[in-house]
């Protein structure tokens, strides 16, 4: 080896050992940072949507500390498991709320629901029926026409179709869910239940504007392998929390709550805050659901929900999401269910159903106009192809 070359190599030896003791403590800083972000930050200081949404529920009435849902890391919030709220507190407070799975459905296993044919009713606040009984959520009642065979021309013996055992629909509803939230949790229900049919309903929420941030720039999602050790990170879910409450600030500046202008924003936008997803990104959300029932073998129905001002000819931000949901439905050629003809069609009953100062949620009559409604594509969709088959038990 000649002395230019043991030269050139002792060169890079020395940039080596400058870059190594550079590294190193940059690791070690990092590392400290972590340990005592960990130590004084909490976790539940990282659910900037979580509080959010905790404030708006108790700015709508009801009282601190008796919420109905839980932080989530995946998808912000979800509801909590066996909440029996006092009955005092009426229907909308009041009442059985979840079940041990955090569902708002009847009490049933995952042994007991794999034997029957499982349809999981997938949404928000209209699919958890916000404001009536359990009893009366349209999922509950779409179960009760299958129990006892009222669905129209659909064979039912002793609960039977074929060779398909009883019925069991899921209320997978979340009140303040929108796409981006059900996309993110869709996964695991889907692993859990297996469901024969799952029926979608998005695009009461996604329009709503809450801050400066879509939901996803509220998300720590880092889908790199190599990258996922972020997620974990305190440090960098705080440095990010931090962020997002200057710019919830700054959207809020000029209002003295920021709770009822959010509220306010649920009916006619502060067009100067941010959707919480797009337009773009809800049809997205809808086709990777879409992506993941078919991965699972489950047909797939959506819903058109209405909105109670287009049927008094007033406008509304949600027109947009209805026709994106059509599209959506069209292109990926899954059933959709259009819930604005029927309500249209009912006249003043059709606008008489939605709750007094709300333009969503119905009463108990108007969810069962929705039962009745998306029973017969049920009926459909278990009768036809590998639906009508002997059930499968994979459930877990």
């Amino acid at each position: 080896m000649d002395a230019a070359t043991t030269k050139s190599a002792q060169r890079r030896l020395t940039f080596g050992k400058r870059c190594l003791f550079a590294v190193v403590p940059l690791l070690v800083l990092v590392t400290l940072t972590e340990l005592a972000a960990r130590c004084l930050v909490s976790e539940s200081t990282l659910t900037n949507r979580f509080e959010q949404i905790e404030q708006i529920i108790v700015f709508l009435g009801n009282e601190p500390g008796q919420s109905i849902f839980q932080p989530d890391r995946d998808c912000f919030w979800r509801l909590k498991p066996d909440v029996v709220a006092p009955s005092d507190r009426g229907q909308t407070w009041g009442g059985v709320m979840s079940n041990s799975h955090g569902l708002h459905s009847r009490e049933v296993s995952v042994d007991e629901a794999s034997q029957k044919t499982r349809v999981l009713c997938f949404g928000d606040s209209t699919t958890f029926a916000f404001g009536v009984d359990i009893a009366d959520a349209w999922p509950n009642q779409l179960q009760t026409m299958l129990d006892v065979g009222q669905v129209s021309n659909l064979p039912v013996q002793s609960g039977q179709v074929g060779n398909l055992p009883h019925f069991e629909v899921l209320n997978a509803g979340i009140p303040g869910h929108t796409s981006f939230q059900g996309r993110q949790r869709l996964a695991t229900d889907l692993e859990k239940w297996r469901p024969h049919l799952t029926v979608i309903t998005f695009g009461n929420n996604d329009g709503w504007r809450w801050d400066g941030l879509a939901d996803k720039d509220h998300a720590i999602d880092f889908p790199n392998s190599a990258m996922a050790w972020m997620n974990h990170s305190r440090a960098l879910s705080w440095l990010r929390s931090q962020r997002m409450q200057t710019v919830r600030q700054q959207a809020a500046r000029d209002e003295s709550r920021w709770a009822e202008q959010a509220t306010l924003n649920y009916f006619d936008p502060n067009l100067s805050w941010t959707p919480r997803v797009s337009l773009d990104d809800f049809a997205v959300n809808l086709r990777v659901m879409i992506d993941l029932c078919r991965q699972h073998d489950s047909e797939v129905v959506l819903i058109v929900w209405p909105d109670q001002r287009q049927l008094l000819n007033q406008p509304t931000w949600r027109l947009p999401y209805q026709a994106a949901t059509r599209q959506v439905a069209e292109d990926a050629g899954v059933e959709c269910v259009d819930l604005v003809p029927p309500f249209e069609l009912s006249g003043r009953w059709g606008v008489d159903r939605f709750l007094p100062r709300d333009v969503i949620h119905v009463d108990r009559a108007g969810n069962r106009l929705v039962a009745k409604s998306i029973a017969p594509h049920v009926r459909n969709l278990l009768l036809s192809g590998d639906v009508a088959q002997t059930p499968r038990v994979d459930a877990r």
